[in-house]
């Protein structure tokens, strides 16, 4: 019987070990989601935002090593289209510290807000971002751009908003 004991323990050792094998799950969007749009608008400051626009998502971008500004602007435009942003505001960029490769990351809000009339900064995921590397120059100049190029995986924080026609 003692034998038996042994077994069950390695197997059980065995299936601890093995557990952790899978991969990460990615994180799944549960915030407010609008009917999918054609074009998204990039803003990278919150006083170019017209008064209409509210704020329905917080998120983070992260974003693989070796990524270029078209990239980086489509993958960002796709999401946002997809959730039914018609804008999207853009904050810093910093160098990750891990490779995820292409994942959003949420922080609500738990409801739309006007951003003009709440905007509160760049708050939101605060003890994710603290914890990344080096700042990275990424702007206007570099959205959009084949040539912008970095070597590093990306961490970009990002807001998604809808516009009253």
């Amino acid at each position: 019987m003692g034998r038996n004991w042994r077994y069950l323990l390695c197997y059980v050792m065995f299936l601890v070990l093995v557990s952790g094998c899978g991969g990460k799950e990615k994180p799944v969007y549960q915030g407010l989601q609008y009917p999918a749009t054609g074009k998204v608008i990039p803003r990278f400051q919150a006083d170019q935002v017209p008064v209409s626009c509210r704020v329905f998502a917080h998120l983070l971008v992260w974003l693989p090593s070796g990524s270029n500004g078209q990239y980086i602007a489509r993958a960002i435009e796709e999401e946002a289209r997809s959730k039914g942003a018609e804008m999207v505001l853009l904050g810093g960029t910093r160098q990750a510290e891990d490779d995820r490769g292409l994942e959003f990351t949420y922080y609500g809000p738990s409801h739309e807000y006007i951003c003009r009339d709440k905007w509160c900064g760049w708050k939101f995921g605060y003890q994710d971002w603290s914890q990344q590397g080096k700042w990275v120059s990424f702007g206007f100049n570099e959205w959009g751009n084949d040539a912008a190029r970095f070597a590093t995986p990306l961490v970009v924080q990002a807001a998604f908003l809808r516009c009253a026609d």
